[in-house]
């Protein structure tokens, strides 16, 4: 992706596409450094019933607010509720995931404080680039 000029504007939904990120989950992009010249990267992710995505963590600080559904942070060990308009706050190098645990999708808002974010695979120790085709929701089988 070229990187773009830092000029205001506006995405339409046509200008969003849904990035498949293996096992159901998709991502969409609206800004990053690439995108829109942003020094933050914020999107949505869905998250099919009974889905998760692999524990891993962030070159960034990051947020996530729950818009619909019902889900699980995991992070230090331990999972916490957490259900629309509701926010997570994951520090630089914590390693977490999000879990849907209820009966609908889940859509997350996510904002990370950086325009280019990596992710590390915590069971392989693998980094990778945020939407690259390695950033998976779960490893390939």
């Amino acid at each position: 992706m070229n990187e773009q000029a830092k000029a205001p504007r506006i995405f339409t939904t046509a200008d969003i596409p849904a990035h498949d990120r293996g096992n159901g989950v998709s991502t969409r992009l609206f800004c990053s450094k690439g995108r829109c010249a942003a020094d933050v990267t914020t999107g949505t992710t869905s998250l099919p019933v009974g889905r998760s995505v692999q524990l891993h963590s962030h070159n960034c600080d990051e947020q996530i607010v729950i818009l619909a559904g019902q889900a699980e942070a995991e992070f230090n060990g331990t999972r916490h509720p957490i259900g629309p308009m509701e926010v997570a706050f994951i520090p630089k190098d914590t390693v977490h995931c999000f879990h849907n645990v209820g009966a609908d999708p889940v859509l997350m808002l996510f904002i990370y404080g950086s325009g280019a974010v990596t992710r590390t695979f915590a069971a392989t120790g693998e980094t990778v680039a945020h939407l690259s085709d390695s950033d998976l929701a779960q490893p390939r089988t």
